[in-house]
């Protein structure tokens, strides 16, 4: 068997019994502890958006996030997640490519574009994990702002400005959770 087949094997089979020999099926699938986990994951995610206040519905997976980048998210998430990073409003305008003063211009509850929408949901992914690995936010926000050997020298923070950046230091978060110097 392939290595492609055994990976779609675990993940079809994922949180289901195994196939019983006398009735030649498969039970239904009962939910498991990876299903709570990733609520509890989607749940922090909205949390680092802002919680209930921008974001009226929760996010129970996938389908909601594309569907939010979409739909476009409030501008007043921008604060939370600015919070979050531990940077300014200037400085988040920046990984956003996009002026201040256009992002200062909007109302709080008017809605952002599908592409900074889309930016915004990778940063607050980012932040999410880097609290995940790191401890803490306060913990974290000293780490973004920390010249990295790994990174040449530069801050994770120097990186958050494209999507290969913000998946270059996703990756070396997970060096370090492994215990990967890095």
């Amino acid at each position: 068997m392939t290595k492609w087949r055994i990976i779609v094997k675990n993940v079809v089979y994922l949180g289901m019994k195994k196939k019983s020999s006398k009735s030649g099926t498969y039970p239904k699938a009962t939910p498991s502890s990876l299903v709570e986990e990733a609520a509890v994951q989607y749940e922090s995610l909205r949390v680092i958006l802002g919680g209930q206040k921008s974001l009226k519905k929760p996010l129970s997976g996938d389908f909601d996030l594309i569907a939010l980048t979409r739909k476009g998210i409030q501008k007043s998430t921008l604060k939370s997640l600015a919070l979050y990073l531990g940077v300014t409003m200037e400085t988040l305008s920046q990984l956003l490519h996009s002026s201040y003063r256009n992002i200062q211009r909007k109302d709080d509850h008017e809605l952002l574009d599908t592409l900074k929408t889309e930016k915004v949901l990778e940063l607050a992914a980012l932040a999410q994990r880097g609290i995940e690995v790191i401890g803490d936010k306060a913990s974290f926000t000293e780490w973004l702002k920390s010249p990295l050997l790994s990174l040449d020298n530069k801050t994770p923070l120097h990186f958050l400005d494209t999507s290969f950046g913000i998946q270059m230091v996703t990756k070396l978060l997970g060096r370090l959770e492994q215990g990967v110097y890095s």
